[in-house]
């Protein structure tokens, strides 16, 4: 079989490719003094990583926090703690690592783009669109695990797309690396060595030696995963929680009539994140997709509108309420972004924190169900011109097969996510691959004026402009109010000397300080892992305490003056 040439970009192509990376790697560093992610404090889940590489420095062993993290780590450990070397632990360092590694991922996922010929502007707008993604721009704040699995996914998949292409072993064997220090970071990594391995033997044909290439990737990041395992087992470093999130998923597989309505909730759910967040690539292969008027498009297109459309006025009808985004949990919440974890606001659900007004909501909601309705429609187009392509030459080459393993990369990762409850932020990685995969339209549409192309990319860059806007704020609210808080607390045991077992400080507080793996939950108190409540840490009071110190922090968006109080319980509360 005769090699497929391999690809070279040109020196005027390398000459834009290095000065689009100094645009982005400005841009992302001018974002970073912006937002301000300095402060030695835990975000989220991060508490319980940032316990892991304490004591893998610390130490010189790995020992993840039993009984709470289910995935396989030890990549992001071992990252975070190069990072911690000079200056020793913080999560200042933490957090600056997974903004480093971010910006790899995206520097790589440029690469992606503009190898595949995807023109310069479009490829721009791709990438940011990822980059300053609310929940990918406000994790690559964090040390959560996020974001980190999703760069490594991105930079084995461009080794993995230039092999499909030029059938290099070096390429070969740099993606296989990746791919597996992706799967020792989080178990679904596997989804882009398999995609990889489908897409090689459509496109080398069913040989033996192309299916022996196609076995090799997928075989080895297996075996690591199942080696890595086995050891965390044999030395007790993890109990049998390990392997919830798979006997979740193995009971569904088991259970498919009891799990339909609830994996169909899913998929729509998640179809309308991904549409929004897709929407600024979207306008511009919506419209090549749409403008020529072909029958069998345009049908697509109106029977997914009237589908989505007919789910949402249905979920409206069976909950009395217009079903608003944003529809999952964690990151993306109703007032920018989260999660709120003090005791006033996400358990006893006292609105302390305004949402950001409905109508913005509406706004952003109608945004999904178009972006979801586009998405739909460019993947059923694609699915049937792959088919074309397949049953006329009975292979796929060059850019085809590439952008055929993205898509397919990206049906194998959310495979075993829609069957159980999700968080918004596992569907990040599914963003680049899909904006790659799709993103193949002209750069000059030559059926549109110059006027008609000049309005899609002010529309694409407009919309870009306004999810960095909000991205930026909302990452920098939800530091401020943070930062406040560890200050408070802080305050609260040093200068007041309360004991951390006497105080509920929200989630990451009581994780950092007082988790445990066998906590009983106390329905009188959060389920953090509290032991005495007589203090505690929220946006407003609390019936049954008083408020003895108040602390104000700037937020952005919506521009006000947020606040955070220390509350003490009042053994005689007064009587209203």
């Amino acid at each position: 079989m005769e090699k497929a040439p391999r690809c070279h970009l040109s020196t005027t192509s390398t000459t834009s490719l290095t000065w689009d990376w100094l645009i982005l790697a400005s841009l992302w560093c001018i974002s970073l003094f912006i937002v301000n992610p300095l402060g030695n404090f835990p975000l989220n889940d991060d508490w319980s990583y940032g316990l892991t590489v304490k004591h893998m420095i610390e130490n010189g062993d790995y020992r993840p926090t039993i009984g709470w993290h289910y995935m396989s780590l030890i990549t992001n450990v071992l990252w975070g703690s190069l990072f911690c070397i000079p200056f020793g632990f913080s999560f200042t360092a933490l957090r600056l690592s997974t903004s480093a590694l971010s910006l790899l991922g995206i520097l790589g996922g440029h690469f992606l783009l503009r190898d595949l010929g995807v023109p310069r502007w479009q490829a721009l707008i791709a990438i940011m669109t990822l980059a300053f993604n609310p929940v990918y721009y406000a994790l690559s704040n964090t040390f959560m695990t996020d974001v980190p699995f999703t760069a490594l996914l991105i930079l084995a998949a461009v080794f993995f797309a230039r092999n499909l292409k030029t059938d290099s072993n070096i390429d070969l064997f740099i993606g296989t690396i990746l791919a597996a220090a992706a799967i020792l970071s989080r178990q679904l990594a596997i989804s882009v060595p398999l995609a990889f391995s489908v897409s090689l033997v459509m496109t080398r044909g069913r040989t033996y030696r192309s299916l022996l290439r196609a076995a090799g990737p997928p075989a080895l990041c297996l075996g690591v995963l199942l080696v890595f395992q086995h050891w965390l087992r044999a030395s007790a470093r993890i109990d049998e929680s390990f392997f919830d999130k798979t006997n979740d998923l193995l009971y569904v597989l088991q259970h498919p009539t009891t799990q339909v309505w609830i994996v169909a909730n899913n998929i729509y759910v998640g179809l309308l994140y991904l549409g929004l967040f897709l929407m600024p690539v979207l306008i511009f292969v919506g419209a090549d997709i749409l403008w020529p008027r072909r029958k069998h498009v345009t049908a697509i297109f109106t029977l997914t509108l009237v589908a989505i459309l007919s789910i949402f006025g249905i979920r409206i009808l069976q909950s009395g309420k217009f079903d608003l985004m944003p529809m999952s949990g964690n990151i993306l919440v109703g007032s920018g972004i989260g999660p709120l974890t003090l005791r006033d606001v996400l358990i006893l659900n006292l609105p302390h924190v305004s949402p950001l007004p409905m109508s913005f909501w509406c706004i952003v909601t109608a945004m999904s169900l178009l972006g979801a309705t586009l998405l739909i429609t460019a993947l059923v187009v694609r699915a049937i011109d792959l088919m074309s392509t397949l049953r006329r030459n009975g292979k796929i080459v060059g850019n085809e097969a590439v952008r055929a393993f993205l898509l397919l990369s990206v049906t194998i990762y959310l495979l075993p996510v829609f069957p159980s409850y999700y968080f918004d932020r596992w569907l990040i990685p599914a963003i680049l691959f899909l904006a790659a995969g799709l993103a193949d339209v002209p750069g000059h549409f030559p059926r549109f004026s110059l006027v008609q192309t000049r309005i899609l990319r002010l529309t694409s860059f407009s919309l870009l402009t306004a999810f960095s806007i909000f991205a930026l704020g909302t990452t920098k609210d939800y530091l401020s109010w943070n930062r406040v808080r560890w200050k408070a607390l802080h305050n609260l045991m040093e200068v007041n000397h309360i004991g951390a077992e006497n105080i509920d400080g929200g989630f990451e507080f009581n994780g950092l300080y007082l988790y445990d793996p066998h906590y009983s939950d106390n329905p009188k108190k959060s389920w953090w892992w509290v032991q005495g409540d007589g203090y505690q840490i929220g946006f407003g009071n609390i019936p049954g305490y008083k408020i003895i110190k108040e602390y104000s922090y700037p937020n952005w968006i919506p521009p006000r003056t947020g606040r955070l109080v220390v509350l003490q319980e009042d053994p005689q509360p007064s009587q209203k």
